[in-house]
């Protein structure tokens, strides 16, 4: 299917979901970097982290509830709007001097909270888009130009405006934020959900989420799965500015270069899983994702070597846009819309409530005994899924069989 046939609603859901990246991609530098240049203590680094995540865990499940009984982008849109307002005060601070880690903590959390109400969100918006058929094709655009929002433009360009203005990158998050509030003002259509079936208080409406998910026999096991790999990629993450510059003495720049050479391998290989899906299945292209990811970090656990670190970076790109795609696609495909978003946030909830965790671990194993022992840690526990995992992936191929779409006659 050619991306033309996505039509002219996905396009402007593409290029306000662009907007939005791009501002995420300036603040994943510009929030580590402000904090080193705040704090050398690994702990106080990894914290900023976690409170990005944190949101998920304190307000992901009541906000599911939201996203279920009114207008998606228009709760989108608000949270964006907030969103691009801490940025602005957050870059005064730093203009002014004023800025401590607490305050970039804070906002670190306002922004994770954002996130929470577009990532609970937007999914249904998709699905309200394309047809079915076309949601494989949908969900890799989305992903390729995350990716090159979030790790190809928004790194490198971050690192340069964190080097000129150490406030640059946070004024043009939201700026970012700001236009993606007024692409998705002129995305056409209502976007209120169908109608609960369920009646009850708020809290037992959260709570039919939660066990909408936890009973589910594929959405339980893939959330449980995708905890695995939040608690370790975020110990990673919280720390892999430390590997890069202290332990491999990279400069700010190529620290925020090496990224792309994570993100030209997802932008790539974006536009490839809708094929190695049909060539195999949803269950072994995940496998995929797996091996690629417990190699990756593997290496740069030991390698000290720039390019086995290029690999290193490589292999993620290729694990996380294969993982992602399909895990999205399997979500809209097997939930109905009355409770998408309750879904989503007791999902992300389950597989994400464990990322500030691991943030902190993430702090501590690198104040301990080294930053690379986090990615050894990482690839142990990510490789394991192999195993682990197998009966998942056998009632993912097996679910996703039984919702396929029915070929056009």
């Amino acid at each position: 299917m050619s991306p033309a046939g996505l039509g002219t609603r996905f396009w402007t859901l593409f290029s306000a979901f662009t907007a939005s990246n791009l501002g995420d991609g300036l603040t994943l530098v510009g929030f580590p970097l402000m904090a080193v240049a705040l704090t050398d203590d690994a702990r106080l680094i990894a914290g900023v982290a976690a409170l990005r995540v944190l949101p998920f865990l304190v307000v992901g499940l009541p906000a599911g509830v939201f996203i279920d009984r009114f207008d998606r982008r228009h709760i989108a849109m608000g949270a964006q709007t907030i969103r691009a307002a801490t940025m602005f005060v957050l870059a005064g601070t730093v203009w002014s001097e004023t800025v401590s880690i607490a305050t970039l903590g804070a906002a670190a959390f306002v922004v994770g909270t954002g996130e929470v109400l577009t990532d609970g969100g937007l999914p249904a918006v998709v699905r309200d888009v394309v047809q079915t058929s076309q949601l494989e094709v949908a969900n890799s655009r989305l992903r390729a130009i995350e990716t090159v929002a979030n790790n190809f433009v928004g790194p490198p360009v971050g690192a340069l405006l964190f080097g000129a203005d150490s406030a640059l990158p946070f004024a043009g998050a939201g700026i970012a934020y700001t236009v993606s509030v007024a692409l998705l003002g002129g995305l056409k259509g209502s976007f209120v959900p169908q109608a609960d079936p369920d009646a009850g208080s708020f809290r037992q409406k959260i709570a039919r989420g939660l066990t909408y998910v936890w009973r589910h026999p594929v959405l339980r096991p893939l959330a449980l799965s995708v905890a695995a790999f939040a608690c370790v990629g975020e110990a990673t993450n919280a720390v892999f500015v430390i590997l890069m510059t202290e332990r491999l003495g990279f400069t700010e720049l190529q620290y925020g270069l090496i990224l792309t050479f994570d993100a030209v391998a997802s932008v790539t290989m974006s536009f490839f899983v809708a094929g190695l899906v049909r060539r195999t299945s949803h269950g072994m292209s995940m496998r995929v994702s797996v091996v690629f990811y417990a190699i990756g970090s593997l290496l740069l656990g030991f390698a000290t070597f720039t390019p086995l670190i290029i690999v290193a970076v490589l292999c993620g790109g290729i694990s996380d846009p294969t993982w992602n795609v399909i895990s999205g696609t399997v979500r809209q495909r097997l939930v109905d819309d009355f409770i998408f978003g309750r879904m989503m946030t007791a999902y992300l909830f389950i597989a994400w409530s464990i990322k500030p965790v691991g943030a902190l671990l993430g702090g501590v194993i690198a104040e301990a005994v080294g930053s690379q022992w986090v990615f050894v840690l990482a690839g142990v526990v990510v490789g394991s899924l192999l195993v682990l995992a197998q009966p998942m992936f056998e009632r993912i191929n097996a679910a996703m069989q039984a919702s396929a779409p029915a070929p056009v006659a």
